[in-house]
């Protein structure tokens, strides 16, 4: 049963087995990521609580796909008061019978030793989702980092030395930022084969993400040519989206370390846009939001 409509039954997204579902049905969802929580120096507790607020108002399960908490470069006090203020507002899911699914980030890594549902709250390596008529891939996006991949522990030095400079200042960070980026860009332009940025981009197919590398367009294209509809990315902080060669739409939802973007998915049909249009200017599906009681979502059971 895929179909998303409303009122269909919830199941648990462990099987009986003890494996795990990593496949829902929603037929009102909203996708975010890279909130960062516990940053102290990017603080988005104030228009996250805000986006909370409009998910419960308006009848949506969320998924905050890849690094809603900075494990790596938290502040434990700040952590603690972002959640604090959170969890309120994560409770009230159960009571309008919607779920928040956490996909699991390069960020918040750690979390991979809790693949569970904790209440309402389901944490899994990706998600798999059927809205209507369509299929929908979610995960965070680190998996298809080159950098990431390729070089491991030179990636975890500079994400100590980020945490590091976030102690000094805002502006100390952004330079060893900037650094970081520029050593990404002298390293892809040698395996590349000494191909400048220009032309890297000449050689792409179609649309391209502002900013984006490669690898990440190259992920999507391999998700896209597996049967989905729909591939949704956080990890680069750049939101946009773009049409993929099978066809598939790719989001990218950015960051909330600038101006993050959403992916609201109602009954097969999505929105995309910053999530400060979506809190201000309200549902973009209102007619769709369910008016009863009943269970909306349901976690496939796969073989």
């Amino acid at each position: 049963h895929d179909d998303g409509c409303v009122g269909v039954r919830r199941v648990q997204t462990r099987r009986r087995d003890g494996a795990m579902n990593t496949t829902v049905t929603e037929d009102r969802l909203l996708v975010v990521s890279d909130i960062h929580l516990g940053n102290r120096l990017h603080r988005p507790r104030r228009s996250f609580m805000d986006f909370l607020h409009f998910a419960i108002e308006n009848n949506y399960s969320i998924c905050i796909n890849g690094d809603g908490v900075d494990i790596q470069q938290m502040a434990l006090s700040q952590l603690t008061g972002d959640l604090a203020a959170c969890t309120p507002l994560f409770l009230k899911f159960g009571a309008t019978d919607r779920k928040i699914y956490h996909t699991v980030g390069n960020h918040d890594i750690v979390l991979e030793h809790f693949l569970s549902d904790i209440g309402r709250l389901t944490v899994v390596p990706f998600l798999n989702v059927h809205c209507g008529d369509k299929r929908i891939r979610i995960e965070h996006g680190h998996m298809y980092d080159g950098m990431f991949l390729k070089f491991p522990r030179t990636y975890s030095v500079f994400t100590f030395i980020g945490l590091l400079a976030i102690s000094v200042s805002p502006a100390f960070y952004d330079r060893v930022h900037d650094l970081n980026l520029a050593i990404i860009g002298f390293a892809e332009f040698l395996l590349s084969g000494f191909k400048t940025k220009a032309q890297r981009n000449k050689d792409r197919p179609g649309e391209v993400i502002e900013g984006e590398r490669d690898c990440f367009r190259q992920g999507a294209e391999e998700v896209g040519a597996r049967g989905f509809d729909t591939v949704i990315f956080g990890h680069t902080h750049l939101a946009g989206t773009v049409r993929l060669s099978s066809g598939a739409r790719y989001y990218n939802t950015g960051g909330w370390f600038s101006k993050p973007h959403c992916v609201a998915i109602s009954n097969g049909q999505e929105w995309f846009g910053s999530v400060e249009e979506l809190t201000q200017n309200g549902d973009p599906f209102p007619a769709a939001a369910p008016k009863d009681d009943h269970t909306h979502s349901e976690v496939q059971q796969s073989a």
